[in-house]
């Protein structure tokens, strides 16, 4: 591997579009610390609200609940959405021409979901600060960070559109599909000027793959929450909704990760034929399960790490790999 292949990151990133780099450098600053605390405080009051009203209004009771969906999304949806989320930053370390060693990638996915949860860019700041430890500029790391980003909100726009056009708004779906497209079209551009030379495009299919994975994922989740509440949706409402998931993205950008989601699920569900209520229920479901299963995989691997401390050649597996001579 040449040195033109492995450390220019700085040369390539520097041409990068200024207005693109103005905008990531902006949200990858947090909020100030009180403005955080009463966005938290507002958003977590409103969700509650608009639970107890959904639950209400959709008539349910716990023992409506079909808890076989719920065990499947805690154990397979779950563990498969940390699964792509490790992916994913290591597809966001190969572009700044670093590799992901399995220990980083799972803390900094546990790290960076825990932080969307907060009224902050809380993914894009953590992944980017770890990017950064790995030899990138913290500018860099926030622009890798962004293309999968922004391919999965364009691959969820494309895929969820045409859902909603098959759901019965064809408006709304090429609207979506449209955007999508856009935003497909930018993280491309981000791409050619951002990925190392070599294996160009086997790291483009590879961020194709796994964010197309993460669309599905996020239908079979929106279906598993949907038949706990015994309602059932045609694969175009579940991908339609799975837009909702993608467009959350956003919180890397915007504040508000706590209820962001759920609003936009509640928004869409009156769009593709589902009862808003229906939409809100499923939407906080979807939420409770995943942060039950977040918290229990930070303690467990919180317990596993203090047992199983890093080696110098763990370390050495998340740094850039030494530039060679011709």
């Amino acid at each position: 591997m040449t040195k033109s292949e492995v450390a220019p990151t700085h040369e390539r990133t520097r041409s990068a579009p200024s207005a693109i780099r103005r905008v990531i450098d902006a949200r990858a600053k947090p909020l100030s610390q009180r403005t955080q605390i009463i966005v938290t405080v507002v958003v977590c009051v409103l969700l509650v609200v608009a639970s107890v009203w959904a639950w209400r209004r959709a008539r349910l009771s716990f023992s409506d609940i079909d808890w076989i969906a719920i065990l499947v999304a805690f154990c397979v949806a779950a563990p498969a959405t940390l699964g792509l989320k490790m992916l994913e930053y290591d597809t966001a370390a190969r572009l700044i021409g670093s590799r992901a060693h399995f220990r980083r990638a799972l803390d900094v996915a546990i790290v960076s979901s825990a932080a969307n949860l907060l009224p902050i860019p809380g993914s894009l700041l953590v992944t980017a600060h770890s990017l950064s430890e790995q030899g990138a500029t913290y500018g860099e790391a926030a622009f890798a960070s962004a293309i999968p980003s922004l391919a999965w909100l364009g691959i969820a726009g494309i895929i969820g559109g045409l859902g909603v056009v098959v759901a019965g708004n064809a408006a709304v779906g090429a609207v979506l599909s449209v955007g999508g497209l856009a935003c497909f079209g930018v993280a491309g551009y981000m791409f050619l000027r951002a990925a190392p030379a070599r294996g160009r495009p086997q790291l483009a299919i590879r961020i194709v793959v796994i964010e197309t994975s993460w669309v599905g994922l996020s239908g079979f989740r929106m279906w598993l929450a949907l038949r706990a509440i015994g309602v059932s949706a045609t694969p175009a409402q579940v991908l339609a909704l799975a837009v909702a998931g993608a467009m959350a993205v956003a919180i890397g950008f915007l504040p508000a990760g706590i209820g962001a989601r759920e609003a936009l699920i509640a928004l869409l569900s009156p769009i593709i034929k589902l009862p808003l209520s229906q939409g809100v229920v499923l939407g906080v479901i979807d939420r409770v399960v995943w942060i039950t299963f977040l918290a229990l995989a930070a303690v467990v691997v919180a317990i596993w790490r203090s047992s199983h401390p890093e080696t110098p050649e763990d370390a050495a597996l998340n740094l850039p790999p030494p530039a060679t001579s011709p």
